[in-house]
């Protein structure tokens, strides 16, 4: 018969699971504990630094910012908000290469997203790799954008006509300026407005023209002032005096609206060829033009030190002189004679386009209007 005692209570197997359970949950719970109010901890300074990060930036204390983010990343390492603030701040601060690197990183995750692509355009932009910003450009033109999008790849594309321009690309300018145009609803009167400046600011004058023309009931007095210039540039100066009318008259007062609208009417009223004036009035602009030539080719001789009653004349002006010492203007013959007017037409443009070319600087007011017809052929547009 076995008279052993009995095995003591604690050290039955049930109990000492149970008491290995309980320990293991105690200290499961205490990590836990312990290990949540790290994480908070971190999160914490994650949070207090990237705040820190932000005012920094905003105050244009770029490399603070940027010490300040990486202290945030410290932190909360893979935070996406995190990177790209310190890609931003790198950018700021002018550390071009390693803000590259870093939006690379962000946009390797994900290629198609707006934000990175413009700002890796704006950053290969900045380093002087334009093929690789016009990349950028475009992906960030078609790009995602979480919110307003069309107002993001509208912003882009902007961007990159500007980009182009500064590259002296204006073909493909040209080409984003007319899609701009192209894009923009019609129902977006200040959208359309600025493509069609940027149109004009490329140089593509005719698409320009008719975007502000079909502007014109919408936005009067900036549309006017739009094809007004677009018309000057074409050389149609009637337009452009009608145009630029309508913008001084509904309130446009820039002086550069005011003296492209002087400079057309000056053309026009400097023009014997103009429809609808009589034989008389043809004849008082040629004889008015045959005397300004004369007085701007001895004044551009006077400029060039250089006598003009020489004989037998050399030099071109003294060969010019000679023509306008020789002409007859008559006013009578003028009214009667279409071929005499043209004759000293002929001869005023040619005085014009030489005193041109000796003495440099483009003439102004009278002189600037005779040459403008000169170079226009026979007259403004009809």
């Amino acid at each position: 018969m076995n008279d052993s005692p009995p095995t003591p209570w604690w050290r039955n197997d049930a109990v000492i699971f149970a008491a290995l359970v309980l320990i293991a949950a105690i200290a499961f719970s205490a990590t836990y504990i312990v290990t949540s109010t790290y994480k908070r901890r971190e999160d914490s300074l994650a949070r207090h630094w990237y705040a820190v990060g932000d005012a920094s930036l905003a105050s244009g204390r770029a490399k603070e910012a940027v010490a300040d983010f990486r202290t945030a990343l410290l932190y909360s390492r893979d935070n996406p908000e995190f990177r790209l603030r310190l890609a931003e701040a790198l950018a700021a601060d002018n550390d071009t290469q390693q803000a590259i690197a870093y939006f690379l990183n962000l946009w390797e995750e994900q290629p198609g997203n707006g934000l990175y692509n413009l700002q890796l355009a704006r950053l290969y932009a900045r380093d002087n790799q334009p093929r690789k910003a016009a990349q950028y450009y475009n992906a960030a033109i078609f790009g995602i954008w979480p919110d307003n999008p069309f107002t993001h790849r509208r912003e882009a594309r902007i961007e990159y006509v500007k980009f182009l321009l500064a590259s002296h690309d204006n073909p493909n300018a040209q080409a984003e300026a007319l899609s701009l145009a192209a894009a923009t609803p019609a129902s977006d009167i200040a959208g359309r407005l600025e493509a069609a400046k940027l149109l004009l600011t490329t140089g593509d004058i005719d698409h320009a023209l008719n975007e502000y023309r079909a502007l014109l009931k919408a936005e009067p007095a900036e549309a006017a002032k739009g094809a007004g210039t677009a018309a000057f540039d074409l050389a149609e100066y009637r337009s452009a005096v009608e145009y630029l009318r309508t913008a001084v008259d509904k309130g446009v007062t820039d002086p550069q609206t005011k003296l492209l609208l002087a400079r057309a009417q000056q053309v026009l009223d400097f023009d014997p060829w103009e429809r609808h004036i009589t034989a008389d009035a043809r004849a008082k602009r040629v004889s008015t033009a045959y005397v300004q030539a004369g007085d701007r080719l001895q004044q551009c001789a006077a400029i060039k030190q250089q006598q003009l009653a020489v004989i037998p004349p050399t030099t071109d002006m003294q060969q010019l002189y000679s023509e306008w010492l020789s002409t007859t203007v008559d006013f009578k013959k003028l009214a009667q004679n279409p071929d005499l007017r043209d004759s000293v037409m002929d001869l005023v443009f040619r005085i014009e386009n030489a005193t041109a070319l000796q003495c440099g600087d483009p003439p102004s007011g009278p002189d600037w209007a005779l040459l403008t017809l000169a170079r226009n052929g026979e007259g403004v547009e009809r």
